[in-house]
């Protein structure tokens, strides 16, 4: 009797977990998942405008309001996401999702331990092209030190 109840064991125990997990599984995922999916999508459908781009922004901003809910929460994680993804978009050249994304850095963490990080996007955007004016808006004049 004993050697019919050790293989139904495990077997009862595999399956509670399987059952765990699937509840699991349908619970929504956590806003920096959110985030990064929608960030692989923006990259791949590599445009500079659009829903992707609409959709990571949002996601992003879910991921920090969330983030910035929780008292002594390191936003570590957000900076860098942003910085990275501020190099992402330069490479595929969206200057100005890229622009947007250092700017963000810059302005949302102002804090000592993000120094290093603002810095890091004061530099990347000082290589971007000056931003392209609005039709019909006003010329931006670069200094003569730069014509």
């Amino acid at each position: 009797m004993s050697g019919t109840k050790a293989p139904v064991l495990p077997a009862v125990a595999a399956a509670a977990c399987l059952f765990v997990l699937a509840g699991c599984a349908q619970l929504s995922q956590a806003p920096d998942s959110d985030y990064r999916q929608a960030l692989e999508k923006a990259l791949t459908a590599g445009r500079c405008d659009g829903d992707a781009v609409r959709d990571m922004w949002s996601a992003y901003g879910r991921w920090y309001a969330i983030g910035s809910s929780i008292a002594g929460h390191p936003k570590t994680d957000e900076a860098v996401a942003l910085l990275c993804q501020g190099d992402q978009f330069r490479i595929l050249n969206c200057t100005e999702v890229a622009r947007a994304s250092y700017r963000t850095l810059i302005h949302r963490f102002p804090e000592d331990g993000y120094a290093a990080m603002r810095e890091a996007a004061s530099a990347s955007l000082r290589t971007l092209p000056p931003p392209i004016p609005a039709p019909g808006g006003p010329t931006q004049i670069r200094p003569v030190g730069e014509i």
